[in-house]
């Protein structure tokens, strides 16, 4: 009995020591930077009807519509519902999003970056020429052939960061297409 409840709480701790491992690996991943990308603590994940006032330009996650973009890979010519946006991040999508003006080449450019969990669209009120998000994390850019934005792509499409992984990207009644 004694040697039984030695196991036992030896295979607790051992449980709680690796789940606390698994949670330090992944914050860890989220938090190895590439350079320049910021990162934001967005608790609030509730569905809201109507209009939103977000804080940052593109949003990096918060309250959103009920209903997401589709985001497999749609590229957008008009801006799009920032609450919708902020849902496909939450199902693990980037958003990139590009001032008008940047010119046909560095939107193609740009284009062919856009797949699975990636949609684009212009935005031509936010700061910089370019800028990839996802849900709580941010890079904004000058130029398309920034090596970094494959980079990004390749740690935040589906990354450690989705508060929704594996939630589909497909286009629903009511979200833009």
């Amino acid at each position: 009995m004694k040697n039984a409840l030695i196991v036992g709480v030896v295979a607790i701790l051992l449980l709680i020591g690796g789940v606390w491992w698994s949670n330090s690996l992944k914050q860890k991943a989220i938090s190895t930077e590439i350079e320049g990308v910021q990162t934001y603590t967005e608790t609030n994940r509730g569905h809201v009807q109507g209009g939103i006032v977000y804080d940052e330009i593109p949003p990096v996650g918060g309250a959103h519509s009920p209903v997401w973009a589709a985001c497999n890979g749609n590229i957008y010519n008009e801006p799009i519902p920032n609450g919708q946006a902020v849902h496909s991040l939450e199902h693990g999508a980037v958003w990139i999003t590009y001032k008008p003006d940047i010119g046909a080449d560095s939107i193609a450019s740009l284009e062919d970056k856009v797949r699975g969990y990636t949609f684009m669209s212009p935005l031509p009120e936010q700061e910089f020429p370019i800028t990839l998000t996802a849900w709580g994390v941010q890079l904004s850019l000058d130029s398309s052939d920034d090596p970094r934005i494959d980079q990004f792509l390749k740690k935040f499409r589906q990354g450690p960061q989705t508060p929704e992984p594996g939630a589909t990207c497909s286009p629903v009644p009511g979200g833009v297409r």
